[in-house]
């Protein structure tokens, strides 16, 4: 975007460029912050080679999960008795005693009984000897009987206790323990232990789902243990051990070789990053309307953002982030382009910040309440005395801000959230002296119109404003009643007062190379008399060219320049015209030989000027020439409608109500410099009142004599 003064073009990165520039270097910020820089690929057995720590509060899930696992561990084994297999051991018993007695009663004289056993399949897996058959052989049928309900019985004994496969030995002796102690010869009592050591079974199993369902209520009581944000991992220089990698890994601190969890959560970022561009964008287009910052402070504002985000991306592995002046975006954009601004942008670079910072929310409140704070306190700084205060203020809001968010995430108070608060108090304090400190920089960078070298301007003993007073008293008394015009009226609508004052000041400066030809100066004499209208209307449109000029040479800031060359814009200069027209009629005269070389103003601040300009000279003329008050507001009325409709007004951002809430403010100046003022009495008047009181007196004194 180019911008001219004088003769002179100065050019300026366009909008457009410095947003994407302003865009690419967020992107390369976010794609190389904390998030991706802790994502770093390490080997087990390897050194560290810096040291890591967690950038956020996270439940160690390594310490917890070897806790959880000793806890489910502890459970011991939990069984249930299989019915099933006790059922079949006995019925495996009566079978075999079941098959010996089939064998006894289909037995010949002469056949053997052993022999007949030996080639019978027997129900179990157990071999009998000649005498324990012979013992058993020569037993009636009611001692068989009670031999095999005996062998039941002892088994039975065993399985009451339980028997695991563990316990299946010790199972085994118990029943033959059991059996040993009836009347049995000792063969029967060998053939017993014999049936009963094959048949006993396990008949109590592992319950599976009891055993887990008390695992997992072990693990259920086992509390997380937390690893707290800024915690040290590893150190530079130590092992990396099975542990600590599967920490660092659960933690996000090292590459994933998943794609979904590496570049996923990147690519949104920076697409919610261009959402909030985009969002940024309508914001000067339409929320902003048309109050479109001029060319420095677009540069300004690109600059503070850009260097900002580079210094929040230099820091990311910072222990502490309040060790960050976050709030000095926003006092910056504050001091040198306006509050609603500053607001707004603070917003949007916080978010780019938490990106930054790995989505910390911690950050992302932190940074907005500061920046918030920062960018409504700073505004108090115009005045020398409230500097102190404001940076203790600052410190205050620092600190604070980091112990209530710090007391809300990390659920409780430390040392540590202490020392953090501390620091975000020190850089509070910082961050107002680097604010108000750089304002020279931005002033000679920039030519920002800072409040305290706008204040400077204003100062009456300065060279030019001196000359004004001195050589042109007229202009200069005129000028301050436009000041303080335009100061109210910008005040009124939000517009930038000391811009304002400064620019009213200085806008008739052009008047100094010939002050008599300007009717305020003029002390009886008009040397326009003796004038053709050209001339004259010529060299009354000059003054905004040589003002432009002077102000060029005594160094005044581009803005002041600009309301200089605009607090006319293309006006006519009617009297002149009107004067050329009477004497040479409308063929001989060119309307564009009467008009202002221009521009229109570009800016509130310098329309306001315009007015206040313009106003003041017709009113000042109205009441002397013996028009009231009253008659002068609906003339104020009428002018502030011409430049309208001569589209003086069209580029100057002015919204039309914002054109009556001005007309206010100029009648509430006015009102207060020409209200009706008690009549004093004349020296007739007092002397006659005195003799009245005096011959009163004299008679009540006769009166009193006669008495």
């Amino acid at each position: 975007m180019a911008g001219k003064t004088g003769g002179t073009t100065k050019r300026r990165p366009g909008h457009w460029t410095l947003l994407v520039i302003a865009f690419l270097v967020t992107a390369f910020c976010i794609g190389t912050g904390s998030y991706v820089q802790e994502q770093e690929t390490i080997q087990v057995g390897a050194v560290a080679e810096k040291r890591y720590i967690a950038a956020k509060d996270a439940v160690d899930e390594v310490i917890t999960n070897r806790l959880k696992d000793a806890a489910a561990d502890s459970v011991g084994p939990i069984y249930k008795n299989d019915l099933i297999a006790e059922e079949n051991s006995r019925t495996q018993v009566n079978e075999v005693f079941q098959e010996l007695n089939s064998i006894l009663s289909s037995l010949a004289e002469d056949e053997s009984f052993y022999e007949r056993v030996q080639e019978a399949p027997m129900k179990l897996p157990v071999v009998l000897s000649a005498r324990q058959l012979a013992a058993y052989e020569s037993m009636g049928r009611a001692q068989r009987l009670l031999f095999a309900e005996d062998c039941i019985a002892a088994m039975n004994q065993v399985y009451g206790a339980g028997v695991t496969a563990d316990m299946l030995s010790k199972g085994r002796e118990q029943a033959q323990a059991a059996f040993a102690e009836t009347e049995w010869s000792s063969e029967l009592k060998e053939m017993a232990s014999l049936i009963l050591s094959a048949a006993i079974k396990p008949n109590l199993v592992p319950d599976e789902d009891a055993m887990e369902a008390a695992r997992e209520a072990k693990r259920a009581e086992v509390e997380n243990v937390m690893i707290r944000k800024n915690q040290k991992i590893v150190d530079e220089g130590e092992i990396i051990t099975q542990e600590i990698y599967d920490r660092l890994q659960s933690l996000g601190l090292i590459h994933s070789a998943d794609y979904q969890n590496s570049a996923l959560p990147l690519l949104g970022s920076l697409l919610m990053v261009t959402l909030l561009f985009v969002g940024v964008i309508f914001y000067f287009l339409w929320g902003h309307g048309r109050k479109t910052l001029r060319g420095n402070e677009r540069c300004m504002l690109f600059t503070i953002y850009t260097g900002m985000v580079i210094l929040l991306r230099a820091m990311a592995n910072i222990q502490y982030f309040t060790l960050i002046p976050l709030g000095l975006f926003a006092m910056l954009a504050g001091l040198l382009i306006g509050r609603n601004i500053a607001l707004v942008m603070n917003c949007a670079f916080c978010i780019v910040g938490c990106f930054i910072f790995n989505g910390d929310v911690e950050f992302l409140m932190y940074s907005l309440l500061v920046g918030t704070l920062g960018a409504l306190l700073i505004q108090k700084t115009e005045r020398r005395s409230h500097m102190v205060p404001v940076a203790l203020a600052m410190g205050a809001v620092s600190f604070f801000s980091m112990l209530g968010t710090g007391l809300f995430f990390e659920n409780g108070y430390s040392a540590e959230l202490l020392l953090k608060s501390g620091f975000g108090g020190l850089m509070g304090l910082v961050s107002v002296i680097i604010a108000v400190g750089s304002l020279p920089f931005w002033e000679a960078a920039f030519e920002a119109n800072t409040p305290l070298r706008l204040l400077e301007l204003t100062n009456p003993n300065n060279e030019l404003l001196r000359r004004l007073m001195i050589e042109a008293p007229g202009t200069y008394h005129h000028s301050l009643i436009v000041a303080n015009l335009a100061e109210t009226a910008a005040y009124e609508i939000g517009a930038n007062t000391a811009l304002a004052r400064a620019g009213a000041y200085y806008h008739d400066i052009g008047k100094l190379k010939d002050p008599r030809f300007f009717s305020e100066n003029q002390t009886g004499y008009n040397p326009h008399d003796d004038l053709p209208p050209e001339d004259s209307a010529r060299i009354i449109i000059q003054h905004a060219r040589e003002g432009l000029e002077m102000g060029q040479a005594y160094g005044l800031p581009r803005t002041i320049l600009d309301i200089i060359r605009q607090h006319h814009g293309t006006s006519l200069v009617k009297y002149f015209y009107f004067k050329a027209l009477k004497a040479e009629g409308a063929d001989h005269v060119r309307e564009e030989d009467f008009r202002y070389d221009g521009p229109v103003p570009s800016f509130r601040e310098s329309a306001v000027v315009m007015l206040a300009d313009t106003i003041e000279a017709a009113v000042r003329s109205m009441l002397g020439s013996g028009k009231t008050l009253a008659e002068a507001e609906e003339a104020v009325k009428g002018l502030m409608k011409d430049k309208l409709d001569d589209g003086q007004l069209n580029n100057s951002g002015l919204a039309i109500h914002e054109l009556e809430i001005i007309r206010g403010a100029f009648l509430k100046v006015f009102h207060g410099m020409y209200h009706e003022r008690v009549a004093y009495p004349k020296k007739e008047e007092i002397e006659a009142a005195a003799k009245k009181e005096n011959v009163g007196e004299k008679g009540e004194t006769e009166r009193d004599n006669m008495d």
